[in-house]
Parts: C-alpha cells; structure tokens; sequence
C-alpha cells in the first residue's frame, strides 16, 4: 500500500524543518521556508510537531533525502514518459493567482498583522470564492482580533464549500468557545474527530476534551443552582448580582415594607429596578435609601407605608425610576 498523501506531506515538513534547523539556507530565506512549512501542514491539515513521528512509523526513518537518492539510484537508466495533466489554462490562472494572495496572507499572520491577513484572503475569496481553505485562514485572522463572530461564519463558509474539511470544524470550534458557547464548541470539535478518526492529533483531542469539561461545568451549575423561593435562595443576592433588599436593610422585613413587597406593582417596579444596574446603583446612593438603611441596622424600626408614601424623596426617586408622567 502506498504512502497517504498526509505522510509524503508530512515527510516534506520533516525535511524543510531539518533543512532549516540545520541552516542549510542563508539565514534571509529561513522566514520564506517557515511560510511555506505553515503552508504544507495546513493544506493537508497535518501537525507539524508530528511530522518527524510519521517519518520515523511510515518510512522506517527515512528521510525525504534517502528515499530520493534511493530512487534514483533504481530509476537511473529509466526514463519516463512525463504524465499529462489536462487543466485549463484559465482555471490554471485563477488557481495560481488566488494561491498568491492566499501565500501573502499567511504571511501577514506570521507577522501577526491580522488586518492585512484578512485583506489578503478576502482578494483570495474574490478570485476563487469555492476554497474552503481561504474562508478557514480567513476565520483564524478574525479570532486572532477578537473577531468571533465574524470568525464562526467564515468557518461555516469554509464547511458549506467542502463539508469534509476538519479544519474548518476546528476553526468554528475556537470561536463558538470564545463566544461562550462551549455546547456548539463541542459539537465542531467533535465533528473534527469524526472526519480525522484515527489521524487526529493531540491538539485535536485536548480541544474536544476543553469543551467537553466546560459543557459538564455548565451542567452542574445548573443542576446545583437554588429552587427559586427556597428559603436559601432567598437569603441569597439578588438579581444581577445586586444585594437584594432585605439584607440591605440588615435583614427582616416586618410590617408595612413587608405588605409594601407583597404589592404586585411595587415587586414589578422593583424587578424593572433590578435589570437596570444605573437605576440600582442610583438607589444606592441616595441621601433617604442610606439613611433609612443606616437607621435599620442602628436597630430602629420598620416605616409604615405612610411613612414612605409622604417621603418627598423616596416618591421623586420612585417616579424618575419607575417611569413617572412623561412629557
């Protein structure tokens, strides 16, 4: 059986890194290789961490440069008739045009110069908009700015033009997390599994598992979060994460504030208070709310609803809050 077309990728990358750990080329032309490195493992989707393991498990730790000269040596009187390719010349054109712009975008990335990458790839989209491999290199610009959602649609696009590209899963995998969206996250790693199966990588696993413990995270909130109305919820903040008002006002709420919360408009008022956080922080820092929370915890007593019905302060607040007559 012969070699897959990641494993002679892979023995290429092999060759290119040693060629460039070794300095076989002039220290000028070291970034050139290293974008075409990131170039290869990206088109065939391999890792380039991994490529030496491949060398070493499918070519028994023969390198690029043995296998050729062994080649050779066999084939040194053969000559052979060179293979035709029919491709049109037009299509040939659109190809390498679009590859160039592809080739200088992923050198605006290696110089971290994400808004040129994405110039880059968008001219690649416009001249060759079926490659999946522009939308994907093009989601990797948009994450490395923070752009995530911008990031899950190029991903999409890039699996809507081939449903079989893993990378592009991977791609939407990495925003769809950095969204908050660990559910949707896990499904896109889990498809880059399915498509790679016993070639995924390391990296590939570890994003699966990533997402999988945040699922589990999100589910054991969930489960262990208080019933609401509990007496343990009650006790607790309230909404938003704001100090509900009873502990405000140092805890037990008896006579008329008590009837004053059972009001079915006040409690409306007040969860309208609670989903605006100027309006909480508002109420906190008026004179009459600090005042009467001081005098609860002094251990004075409750006011009765007259008390605070004639407190010009509290009624002033209560109309600008609570939407009072508007002109």
């Amino acid at each position: 059986m012969g070699a897959t077309k990641k494993e002679l990728a892979s023995l290429i990358v092999d060759y290119l890194c040693r060629a460039a750990e070794g300095k076989e080329i002039g220290e000028d032309n070291v970034d050139s290789l290293n974008v075409a490195i990131d170039c290869i493992t990206e088109a065939f989707e391999i890792e380039k961490d991994s490529a030496s393991s491949v060398v070493r498990d499918s070519f028994k730790g023969q390198g690029l440069e043995k296998i050729v000269g062994a080649s050779r040596t066999e084939c040194n009187a053969t000559l052979q008739e060179p293979v035709k390719v029919n491709i049109p010349v037009e299509d040939a054109e659109i190809k390498a045009k679009a590859e160039a712009l592809k080739s200088e975008g992923n050198k605006a990335m290696a110089a971290k110069d994400f808004e040129q990458a994405i110039s880059k790839y968008s001219e690649a989209i416009q001249v060759l908009p079926s490659n999946a491999v522009y939308f994907a290199n093009r989601a990797a610009a948009y994450s490395s700015l923070k752009k995530y959602t911008e990031a899950v649609e190029d991903a999409e696009a890039a699996i809507k033009a081939n449903p079989s590209y893993s990378k592009g899963y991977s791609r939407l995998g990495f925003a769809q997390y950095a969204l908050g969206r660990p559910e949707e996250a896990l499904d896109a790693y889990k498809k880059v599994l399915d498509i790679e199966g016993s070639n995924a990588s390391d990296a590939m696993k570890r994003d699966y598992d990533t997402a999988m413990k945040k699922v589990e995270q999100s589910l054991s909130v969930e489960k262990g979060a208080p019933v609401e109305g509990s007496a343990e919820n009650s006790d607790a903040a309230g909404g938003g994460g704001f100090p509900d008002i009873a502990s405000m006002l140092g805890g037990g709420l008896g006579g008329g504030l008590g009837g004053l919360l059972k009001n079915p408009q006040v409690m409306q008022a007040a969860q309208q208070m609670m989903q605006n956080p100027n309006a909480m922080q508002e109420m906190m820092n008026n004179p009459a709310i600090k005042q009467m929370a001081d005098k609860f915890q002094s251990g004075g007593s409750t006011p009765s609803m007259a008390d605070l019905m004639n407190n010009p302060a509290l009624m002033d607040m209560a109309k600008n809050m609570f939407g009072g007559s508007k002109q």
